[in-house]
């Protein structure tokens, strides 16, 4: 049996979020919490269950790396139809419908860990929504639209390259 890993983040003011991750995202974090100035940082990985998710460090409370923790539940996949989560400092988490453009996913979580001070999305009511990035304790949406969104902001670069 292979073995599995586990990051169970404790976040200040929110329940532990457990995730069932690739050594290489484990591996990642342990070297980003060693470096300098990581409390700057928001910290996006991919599940094996299918979601995405960026943490803001400054909320960080503590870090563990598990393995084996329980038996595997039955299939589980995060679908693209799966609710985003917004998680933000003193509130109850916030369930949007991830936005009908893909791209608009994926550029949130983009900008939010190159250090944007504040970012907008356009929900799935075609209502914009901005969030102050500091406040952010953290965010989840389906990896599946994620990895959409990037393969189309990706074609419309290579695109504007031929030009």
């Amino acid at each position: 049996m292979a073995q599995t890993f586990h990051l169970r983040l404790l976040l200040e003011g929110q329940d532990d979020l457990i995730y069932e991750v690739r050594k290489s995202e484990a591996d990642r974090l342990k070297r980003i919490l060693a470096g300098e100035n990581w409390a700057d940082l928001m910290f996006w990985f991919d599940t094996i269950d299918g979601r995405s998710v960026l943490v803001n460090l400054a909320y960080l409370q503590g870090a563990r790396y598990l393995w084996d923790v329980a038996p595997a539940p039955p299939d589980s996949r995060v679908s693209a139809d799966d609710h985003m989560r917004i998680a933000l400092r003193g509130r109850q988490v916030i369930s949007e419908w991830p936005s009908e453009d893909s791209k608009d996913v994926y550029t949130l979580f983009w900008e939010l860990e190159l250090g944007l001070e504040k970012v907008t999305f356009t929900d799935v009511d075609g209502e914009d929504f901005t969030l102050i990035a500091h406040q952010i304790v953290y965010l989840t949406a389906p990896k599946e639209v994620i990895d959409e969104g990037r393969r189309l902001v990706e074609g419309e670069d290579d695109g504007g390259a031929e030009s």
